[in-house]
């Protein structure tokens, strides 16, 4: 499977580059899909109503599973201190999927991993 590293390095060859203050909104819970992330740097706190349910830190994607399914975000996504994440937009995670070996593995464990957690957290 590919591992947590060459998923960090990948994303930031095939991504731009953004970085967040400490506070800022990546993307609100409701938004249409745009992106998915893969977090260089800092924390991402994952939010549903409110609470936080999930942390993001260096090597972890997130905002995957609204441009897997097309439907309006799930969580809203928070810098919680200053972070650089890669943006990768749907083009290129299609993309990835179809020519990039055991992506799909990488991001079916990722949506596996999210889905225990907030389970737990709510």
């Amino acid at each position: 499977m590919m591992n947590a590293i060459d998923m960090s390095v990948f994303a930031r060859s095939a991504g731009t580059n953004v970085t967040f203050p400490a506070g800022a909104t990546i993307f609100r819970q409701d938004d249409l899909p745009d992106n998915m992330y893969v977090v260089q740097s800092g924390t991402i706190e994952m939010i549903i109503n409110g609470k936080v349910v999930d942390l993001c830190g260096p090597k972890e994607a997130f905002g995957f599973l609204s441009v897997i399914d097309g439907e309006p975000r799930t969580a809203t996504a928070r810098a919680r201190e200053a972070s650089e994440v890669s943006v990768i937009d749907p083009q290129r995670f299609r993309f990835m999927v179809s020519e990039i070996p055991h992506f799909a593995e990488y991001i079916m464990s990722a949506m596996a991993h999210r889905i225990r957690g907030m389970k737990e957290a709510i």
